[in-house]
């Protein structure tokens, strides 16, 4: 027997379908986020970084539980107000230590169909995220949804992140960037809405990390491994 889940359904998003709304609209662009500092009175931190965040990017709704917090808007805005949140998050905590994990989400299930064709996916202009002088890594994959090319689109994403500089090779399950917080974010948001000119449903998922006191000097797109490109 099938137990159906007791989970509440996520609200409708009736503008999605309206005439003339926004592209991120139309095609349900949003992430869910979570912030991890490395301090004993994390509660200012987070609430900090919140602020800041909603400051910088005030265009974002934001959503708050027990669990995540859901960003909707533009694939700008939400660049803008992840930044200013990590940001302004290792800024607050005393050992720099901030991880912060990241879902992107564009396309269905939700407020659009996996049936849209190619000419109806929105092409979104390459996000510009100011240099923060803080280093970040990251781990990162991405899921291209209901195509029967998924190899594709990741290779594509991977050339991106390596023309970007802020490739540093594949992990296990994940690949690896690395640079200034701000150049590893543009990435990561870059690579998804590439990706999302082709393919209707498109997911990314994020590891990024900053002030790790197991980071080393020789970590960073410098680092490449026998047989990988460079």
């Amino acid at each position: 027997m099938t137990q159906q889940s007791t989970c509440p359904r996520p609200p409708a998003e009736p503008a999605a379908a309206a005439p003339g709304a926004p592209d991120h609209v139309r095609m349900g662009v949003g992430a869910r986020f979570t912030l991890h500092p490395a301090a004993d009175d994390f509660i200012p931190v987070i609430l900090g970084a919140l602020e800041a965040a909603r400051a910088a990017a005030p265009e974002v709704t934001v959503r708050t539980d027990d669990v995540s917090t859901l960003l909707r808007g533009s694939e700008e805005q939400i660049g803008r107000f992840l930044l200013a949140a990590v940001d302004r998050a290792a800024e607050l905590t005393p050992s720099g230590h901030v991880v912060a994990t990241l879902a992107l989400s564009r396309g269905c299930p939700g407020e659009v169909g996996c049936t849209l064709p190619t000419g109806e996916l929105a092409h979104v202009a390459p996000v510009s995220l100011a240099a923060t002088g803080r280093r970040a890594a990251a781990h990162w994959a991405l899921y291209p949804l209901g195509t029967e090319d998924a190899m594709g689109p990741i290779e594509q994403a991977i050339a991106a992140a390596q023309a970007a500089g802020t490739w540093s090779g594949p992990e296990n399950f994940a690949t690896r960037l690395d640079g200034d917080l701000g150049e590893v974010l543009s990435t990561l948001l870059d690579t998804w809405t590439v990706v999302g000119r082709s393919v209707a449903h498109v997911a990314a998922h994020a590891t990024v990390s900053l002030g790790s006191p197991t980071a080393t000097p020789t970590s960073g797109p410098a680092v490449t491994r026998a047989g990988e490109p460079r």
